[in-house]
């Protein structure tokens, strides 16, 4: 059953999210994952809390996947800088 990872973020340090990004590409199809959408908040539907602009899904085949590459040695590196480049609320959710 599949998973996705959402994340909503705010970009604190431009150069160091350009960075990133490539290597953060790279762990997250060597896990077996990938990117269904990244892109800015166009509009807020229902809720109080505003979200963060940009937002993002990755989909991955398992929750067991997805899980296995949050807690990786190989992110573990990219999530510290990831935490310096931006501000972020990530969680996974299965599908089914």
């Amino acid at each position: 059953m599949p998973a996705y990872v959402h994340i909503n973020l705010r970009v604190i340090d431009p150069a160091k999210q350009a960075a990133l990004a490539p290597r953060f590409q790279a762990a997250l199809q060597e896990a077996g994952g990938r990117i269904l959408h990244f892109g800015r908040v166009a509009q807020v539907l229902e809720g109080e809390d505003a979200p963060l602009p940009m937002a993002g899904v990755f989909e991955f085949p398992t929750l067991a996947q997805a899980l296995t590459f949050y807690n990786s040695e190989r992110y573990a590196p990219i999530k510290a800088e990831r935490r310096e480049a931006q501000e972020a609320r990530m969680f996974v959710v299965e599908a089914g």
